[in-house]
């Protein structure tokens, strides 16, 4: 008789039990940088994760505190540890502090899901870059598939090139650009190492 009662306890205090997963509709449900993901969790940065997220300690479903993938619904989101410059809707990143080549550069912001190698469409964002990082720093133009006619990381002509006096240079083995300033961009020896910033379009 006492185990029928106890029974009859346990599931009625389990039936009393609550989910306690935290569900989020927007960012500002989310802790202060924390990302609302399309599955309703919350998310916060984590450099660890490929996509530069991690899901927090009260998501449910079993994903608390695992690394938002890039097919959670999340395509298009920027990592949370990107940041607004300027009025651009853009997000930006500063590499880490080490400097890096060209190539090292484009490489490491495509590994981040969704960014790539900082492409300035307008003097406007060139001179943000100042907000960002000090200057020269790697960009996300290049000649190295045809000489003279510089492309985008993004598979684009490159629309927005304020050349600095004698540039673009013909020196052999200078196909990638830089930043030099606030309002002008240069040619490099691209295994030169510089700093670097990631793009990100949410």
């Amino acid at each position: 008789m006492r185990w029928a009662a106890a029974g009859v306890a346990a599931v009625a205090v389990t039936g009393c039990l609550r989910d306690t997963a935290f569900r989020c509709t927007q960012d500002s449900n989310c802790e202060t940088m924390g990302h609302c993901e399309a599955v309703g969790f919350c998310s916060v940065g984590d450099a660890e994760c490929a996509t530069g997220r991690r899901f927090s300690e009260s998501a449910g479903q079993g994903l608390a505190s695992t690394c938002v993938p890039a097919t959670a619904g999340s395509a298009g989101r920027c990592p949370v540890d990107f940041v607004a410059v300027g009025g651009s809707d853009h997000r930006y990143k500063r590499l880490a502090d080490v400097p890096v080549s060209w190539d090292q550069a484009r490489a490491m912001c495509e590994q981040i899901s969704g960014t790539y190698l900082l492409v300035p469409d307008d003097a406007t964002e060139l001179a943000e870059l100042a907000n960002i990082t000090s200057l020269p720093v790697w960009i996300g133009l290049d000649d190295l598939a045809a000489r003279g006619t510089f492309m985008t990381v993004k598979n684009a002509r490159a629309m927005f090139t304020p050349w600095a006096t004698g540039e673009p240079s013909t020196r052999t083995g200078a196909d990638c650009v830089r930043a030099i300033s606030a309002t002008q961009i240069a040619t490099d020896q691209c295994a030169t190492r510089r700093a670097a910033i990631c793009e990100c379009e949410p």
